[in-house]
C-alpha cells in the first residue's frame, strides 16, 4: 500500500486519506520507519473500506466528473467553454445552471468554483448572520468565509464567526441552521442545556436540520 509519510511536532499519529485519494500518514518527528508500517498495518481494513467509499463519492458527487454542481440544495448542470480571459469566469443563471469559462485546466476550474461560492457565502451569510443576531440581541465581530473538510461553522470566545463555504450546497433552511447555530453561541457558548432550549425557541425543527449534514454533508464537494 502507497502512502504518505508527513512527521510533525506532533504528539500523535493519524491517516487520512485527502482530495486527491491519496493516503497520508502524520506521525510525530520521532516516529521509526518500523512503527509507521506497524501502525499502517493495522489500519489497513479502514484505509482500504474508506477509499473505496471516496472513490464512488467522488464519481458521483465530483462536479467535473458528472456535470453536475450542488448549490443551494439542487443540482444544476455544468457547461465549460473555453475562455479568452486567462483568469477565467464562473457565471450561474437559474435557468441554465453554471457556465464555467476556463483554459481547461483543472485546477483553475476548481478555483474558480471555489471563488464563486465564497463570494457568494460572503453575502448570503452576512445577511444570515445579521438576521439572527438581531433577533437574539447579540453582535458579533467579524465573519471569515473557508473551505474546511467537515466542520460547518464555528464561534471564537472573540466573537468571530466562521463559516465553510459548502454549507452553500445545502438547501436554504438547511444553511439557516448553521447560522442560527453559531450566531446562538454569541449568547451560549457551550452545548449546554440552555443552549438547546434557545436553538429550539428560535428554530423547533432544528434537530432535523442537523441531521440533515450528517446524513448528505459528504456529498458536498466543490
Amino acid at each position: 500500500m502507497e502512502y504518505i509519510i508527513i512527521k510533525q511536532k506532533r504528539k500523535t499519529a493519524s491517516i487520512a486519506i485527502d482530495k486527491d485519494l491519496r493516503v497520508v500518514v502524520k506521525v510525530p518527528k520521532y516516529m521509526s520507519q518500523t512503527a509507521i508500517k506497524k501502525l499502517v498495518a493495522e489500519h489497513e481494513t479502514w484505509i482500504e473500506t474508506t477509499l473505496k467509499k471516496k472513490k464512488v463519492l467522488y464519481e458521483t458527487q465530483d462536479f467535473i466528473k458528472t456535470g453536475r454542481l450542488l448549490y443551494l440544495g439542487n443540482y444544476w448542470p455544468v457547461t465549460f467553454e473555453n475562455g479568452n480571459n486567462q483568469q477565467g469566469k464562473v457565471v450561474f443563471n437559474e435557468t441554465s445552471g453554471f457556465k464555467i469559462q476556463t483554459t481547461g485546466d483543472e485546477k483553475q476550474i476548481r478555483g474558480l468554483v471555489e471563488l464563486f461560492f465564497k463570494e457568494r457565502a460572503k453575502i448570503y451569510l452576512k445577511e444570515l448572520s445579521d438576521e439572527y443576531a438581531a433577533r437574539l440581541g447579540v453582535q458579533y465581530h467579524k465573519i471569515t468565509i473557508r473551505k474546511q473538510a467537515t466542520r460547518w461553522g464555528s464561534c471564537s470566545r472573540q466573537g468571530n464567526l466562521s463559516y465553510n463555504l459548502k454549507i452553500l450546497c445545502a438547501p436554504t433552511d438547511m444553511i439557516a441552521y448553521v447560522v442560527l447555530h453559531e450566531v446562538m453561541h454569541l449568547r451560549h457558548f457551550n452545548h449546554s442545556q440552555a443552549f438547546w432550549k434557545a436553538m429550539e425557541e428560535e428554530m423547533p425543527d432544528y434537530k432535523r436540520r442537523m441531521n440533515y449534514f450528517k446524513q448528505f454533508g459528504q456529498n458536498f464537494m466543490i
